[in-house]
This record gives structure tokens, C-alpha cells and sequence, in this order.
């Protein structure tokens, strides 16, 4: 399908020149941080799973902890490479090891397997999000685009390697007044392995670009994942 080979360049261009397009030597504002994200994944029908996700973020900005969540959502596989997935996410968020604020985040959700090339398989991540924060009546609209490349086993192990890019864009205003726009840049590179049937994990840096207006912000962010395949 030209068509569709042509969205996938250009999508991947479009991610690939984001991405480099800022001069890190620029922002004024780098951080490191630490994130926890254990997951499952339940198999509810041979077209249906059920995904619950955790996670726990900390920083130097908040001085420790900075954020809790849980998400919850369902996925049903509507043909053999489009799923479509509904979900609901609750977040605690944290500054100076006090509770700062909550946030509640549904979202809906496209994934594409867009197929093999350069020997792994190529992915996309459409999510649209309605964001509602405990200390404002806004409702924010934030819509993902996501990339990713899993790779195929490095050598005779069962690692592989894992790649993604993704745009973060404001639909509306934000609370906090940021513009309708790019939200942030996200670019991951990292392993994953089986550790037995049942689990996976996975170990990753995450570079995390915010354009902010006076001031933007680099997050290095260590990741580390397990999901629980049922």
C-alpha cells in the first residue's frame, strides 16, 4: 500500500528531525529522574486483553517522590494489525514529599503493527487523553504519536532491542498556560528479555524534551519495566 509506506516515512522523518531539531547546550533546565513501571497483561478473549499498569516517578525537582498512578484499560484486536483500546488512569503527584496534586486521564487509544523492516517490527501508538487536575475546572486535550522498533533476539540471547519516538501535542490551552502545540519530545532506547514464560522486563533511557517559553526542559530519565503476561 504506497499509500500507507509513504505515512510511515514521513511520520518517521517528521519524529527523526523533532527530535534533533533543539540544541541541548541551549535549555537551562536538565533534570534526571527515575521511573518504576510494572504492568499485566490479561487475556480475556482471543481478541480481547485487559492491561493494568503502575508506576512511580522520582526527581530532583520534587526532591524525591514525584508521581504514583495506576491505568487501567481494555484492548480489542479488530483486524490483524489494528487493536483499539479505551482506558483510564489515575495520578498522585508529589513535591517536596508532599502531595501536590491529583490528576484524572481517560484516553483512547489506536495501535497499528505496521510490519517488519530493517529486521524487527515496526509499531504505532495513536492516544488521545482528556486530562482533569484537581486544582482546575480546564479540561486538557492531549493528543500521542508514537513510533517504536523492537528488534530481533541480539545473537544467540533472548534480548532485544527496543526503540521509540513520540510527539506530545496540546489540543488546548493548558492549565498551567502553556500553548496549544508540542506538549514534549519523547525518544526511548533500551533492552527488553523474557526473564521466564510469564514475565519480561525491560531497561531503557528515556530523553524527555519540554519546549517552555523562556525556559525548556531536558529530562534523562532511567526506566525500568516488568510486565506479567497471564
Amino acid at each position: 500500500m504506497p499509500v500507507l509506506r509513504k505515512l510511515i516515512a514521513a511520520s518517521a522523518v517528521f519524529l527523526a528531525t523533532q527530535a534533533w531539531a533543539f540544541d541541548p547546550a541551549s535549555a537551562r533546565d536538565d533534570e534526571a529522574q527515575l521511573w518504576i513501571l510494572p504492568s499485566a497483561k490479561i487475556p480475556l478473549n482471543p481478541d480481547m486483553v485487559a492491561i493494568a499498569e503502575g508506576g512511580i516517578r522520582y526527581s530532583e525537582s520534587a526532591d524525591g517522590l514525584a508521581q504514583i498512578f495506576a491505568r487501567g484499560s481494555v484492548q480489542v484486536q479488530v483486524s490483524d494489525k489494528i487493536s483499539l483500546a479505551l482506558g483510564y488512569g489515575h495520578f498522585q503527584n508529589y513535591q517536596a514529599h508532599r502531595r501536590s496534586g491529583t490528576e484524572e486521564r481517560p484516553f483512547q487509544q489506536l495501535n497499528w503493527a505496521m510490519g517488519q523492516a530493517l529486521g524487527g517490527q515496526w509499531s504505532s501508538r495513536t492516544r488521545l487523553e482528556e486530562r482533569l487536575f484537581s486544582r482546575s475546572d480546564t479540561v486538557e486535550l492531549r493528543l500521542r504519536e508514537q513510533i517504536g522498533f523492537r528488534g530481533a533476539p541480539i545473537g544467540h540471547s533472548t534480548i532485544r532491542p527496543d526503540f521509540s519516538g513520540e510527539i506530545l501535542f496540546n489540543l488546548n490551552q493548558t492549565a498551567s498556560g502553556q500553548s496549544a502545540g508540542i506538549n514534549s519530545i519523547r525518544g526511548k532506547a533500551g533492552l527488553s528479555a523474557p526473564l521466564s514464560e510469564h514475565p519480561d522486563i525491560s531497561l531503557a533511557y528515556l530523553g524527555l524534551y519540554v519546549p517552555r517559553t523562556g525556559e525548556d526542559r531536558i529530562l534523562h530519565v532511567a526506566l525500568t519495566g516488568m510486565t506479567y503476561h497471564f
